[in-house]
């Protein structure tokens, strides 16, 4: 099985985010797809492209914010991932992002993960309150000093900066995203779409 590599373009305030990163372990042993996680602040992609959130854009139509909301849970039934709604939602992810490019290139990147996205859609929590959110950290092990000096960094500022700018760039307006190449898949559903059409392209063994 050839190994064929997918940027995921991600942010913490995405349920579906959440999602399809539960998912993409299993996508990953099946189809020979390597992700790579591309932090991104979804409130400066919208502000970008004059996008909304979801929640924003179904305001106005109870039936379709219900539908949305009971999609969600029918999805991740079928698919056996754990989740409950964020109480807090909205939830300012700019700390959190940063931290993720803070931890990007380091041992600590996916237990980072692994702990935002858990307590913001498994046992949800307002991570946008930074006593919330440096207790967290502190009880999953972090040095939270360390964390909280690393996210002012003006470097780590920058560079989330750069990262959304460049998610825009190759056409994501929204979270979760994946692409490979030229191509965008958006959603957690396109997750499948995106195994099938990479499995149907790849190259016959020799």
């Amino acid at each position: 099985m050839s190994t064929i590599d997918v940027d995921f373009y991600f942010d913490f305030g995405s349920p579906n985010a959440w999602i399809a990163h539960a998912l993409m372990p299993a996508a990953a042993q099946r189809s020979g797809l390597r992700f790579h996680y591309r932090p991104m602040l979804l409130g400066g992609v919208f502000q970008l492209i004059g996008n909304r959130p979801p929640m924003q854009q179904f305001a106005d139509i109870p039936s379709k914010l219900s539908w949305f909301r009971r999609e969600m849970e029918r999805f991740v039934k079928r698919h056996g991932v754990p989740f409950e709604f964020n109480p807090h939602f909205p939830v300012n992810t700019l700390k959190l992002m940063r931290g993720a490019v803070l931890f990007q290139d380091s041992d600590q990147f996916f237990p980072y993960l692994d702990t935002c996205f858990h307590n913001m859609w498994v046992q949800p929590k307002n991570l946008g309150d930074e006593e919330i959110l440096g207790a967290v950290l502190a009880s999953a092990g972090f040095d939270t000093d360390a964390f909280f000096e690393g996210i002012t960094r003006p470097d780590v500022k920058q560079a989330l900066i750069e990262a959304t700018d460049t998610a825009v760039a190759r056409g994501v307006f929204g979270a979760p995203t994946f692409v490979v190449g030229e191509e965008v898949y958006f959603g957690k559903e396109q997750l499948f779409d995106l195994e099938a059409d990479l499995s149907r392209d790849a190259p016959a063994p020799a």
